[in-house]
């Protein structure tokens, strides 16, 4: 190797070693710089707390409910006739006792009209075997006659009297029976729907046409499993609005599920048979009302970041009933935080918060 390349190389060495040194120096003396300077410390944060007041939450389960009528009724006859005029139409309100259906009864008047004539002649000849035991009687205190014929005029009168009853009895059986030939209104209400027109025959048991009294109520079904949760009285709700409570639970199932009615005290502008849904109000409680987003779920509990004279701190509470996005705790803290559970965790570790005060939705 030649003089001048070794020198060269003796330079390159030299300045690469004074370069290193420079940089170890410069390396122990940030690290001692850095290690006498103060921590950061934390950011500051906002967050919203509230003041927790009493309040109602309720739990509501729903339920497809079908109206149905309060009082509903097949119409029909005794006696097979021939529907001889129908006087209603569907859809239309009666009063009680307004003939609906009148059925052919001519074949039953020519009877009591014919037994009617019969019963003025018997009615006739009762009043003549009166007389003449009448008559007789006299006589026969007198010693004018005697007593086997009294007799006999005794027999004889009591037997016309009692053909004449029997006949009137006929009469009145009659009349009766004619009364089923003639439909009447048992109830105020509404005809649903005419069956058989006229011209039809009527067959005793057929319905000729069906009313219901106008009243309406619901009806639900309900598995097993929610037996105990569905009782008498509890309140009911469509779209928020109470119309009426649990009136009866029926103590027989139907297809597995278990059926309940309503008694409604609203109107419901829906026609029989519709389907709607429902809220039964299952439970009800009262007490310390804070929003869902205030709670902190730890392994060992639930807890609350409870804000007192300017710190905040975990307390521990019992969520007692759930609604919505409202929750019913105890004991009640004065006031707490509201925001995500991780920024709840970490409020301890902020040295500066900034405090917005809300009020709990759903209080005043």
């Amino acid at each position: 190797m030649s003089k001048k390349k070794i020198i060269i190389t003796i330079v390159a060495v030299v300045v690469l070693a004074g370069v290193l040194i420079s940089a170890k120096r410069l390396l122990e003396t940030r690290k001692a710089a850095i290690a006498n300077e103060a921590l950061p410390e934390a950011m500051g944060v906002t967050v919203a707390v509230v003041h927790p007041k009493e309040g109602t939450l309720q739990n509501r389960d729903a339920y497809l409910a079908q109206i149905i009528s309060d009082k509903s009724i097949k119409l029909s006859t005794k006696l097979a006739g021939y529907i001889e005029e129908v006087l209603v139409e569907e859809s239309q309100q009666v009063k009680k006792g307004d003939t609906l259906v009148r059925i052919d009864d001519t074949e039953l008047l020519s009877n009591i009209q014919a037994l009617n004539a019969t019963l003025a002649t018997q009615l006739a000849d009762a009043r003549l075997a009166k007389s003449i035991y009448a008559r007789n009687v006299k006589l026969y205190n007198v010693g004018g006659l005697a007593k086997e014929k009294l007799e006999i005029s005794k027999v004889t009168k009591k037997a016309k009297e009692a053909i004449y009853k029997s006949t009137k009895e006929r009469v009145s059986q009659l009349e009766h029976q004619r009364s089923y030939l003639k439909i009447v209104s048992p109830f105020d209400g509404y005809v649903d729907m005419i069956h058989l027109y006229e011209g039809d025959l009527a067959a005793s048991g057929k319905a000729i046409l069906s009313m219901s009294s106008g009243e309406k109520k619901l009806l639900f079904s309900y598995a097993p499993v929610d037996y105990n949760r569905i009782k008498k009285e509890q309140k009911v709700f469509i779209a928020n609005k109470e119309v009426g409570e649990v009136k009866t639970i029926y103590t027989t199932s139907q297809n597995g599920l278990i059926g309940a009615e309503v008694q409604l005290n609203e109107t419901v502008a829906l026609p029989v048979g519709s389907s709607l849904n429902i809220e039964v109000l299952t439970k009800e409680a009262t007490g310390c009302v804070v929003p869902n987003n205030a709670i902190l779920h730890k392994k060992e509990g639930v807890f609350v970041m409870a804000y007192e004279e300017g710190e905040f701190s975990l307390k521990k509470v019992n969520i007692e009933m759930t609604e919505a996005d409202k929750l019913l705790i105890s004991p009640c803290p004065k006031t707490v935080a509201k925001a995500s559970e991780v920024k709840l965790a970490q409020l301890a570790a902020y040295k500066k918060v900034k405090v917005v005060e809300e009020s709990p939705r759903g209080t005043k």
